[in-house]
């Protein structure tokens, strides 16, 4: 106990454990032919909301970063994944050339380093 005389929080990882215990009871006292089913059912729900929660999103992401990827042009400004601001001043196949500002100088960045396209006032904005 603490000075004041409050107990404590139980540990998360103690309740965890008693949970889990308990649990492995009630499935091994209640009956093992209803058991499989619904165990099934509850996995296959489990799965399905993982599905729509986390994996769908993603792939949709996926696709839209990929055609903005392919329809890139010259003189498109962009953004990287760096954080810089550059104008692109030749396309590869794999590769991107930018350029900074006006300068001469120009670097060679992979498509996939290419976090967003810029509209006109993006770049201002923030």
């Amino acid at each position: 106990m603490p000075l004041g005389g409050a107990p404590t929080s139980p540990d998360p990882s103690a309740m965890s454990v008693l949970l889990a215990q308990s649990l492995c009871l009630a499935l091994a006292e209640g009956d093992e032919t209803s058991a499989g089913p619904n165990m099934f059912v509850i996995m296959a729900g489990i799965l399905a909301i993982f599905w729509f929660v986390a994996i769908l999103p993603e792939r949709k992401a996926k696709k839209k970063k990929e055609a903005m990827i392919d329809a890139l042009k010259k003189n498109d400004r962009v953004l990287t994944s760096g954080g810089m601001f550059a104008t692109v001043a030749a396309l590869g196949e794999s590769d991107v050339v930018l350029k900074f500002d006006d300068g001469p100088t120009r670097v060679k960045v992979l498509r996939s380093a290419i976090s967003s396209v810029l509209d006109k006032g993006d770049e201002a904005k923030g």
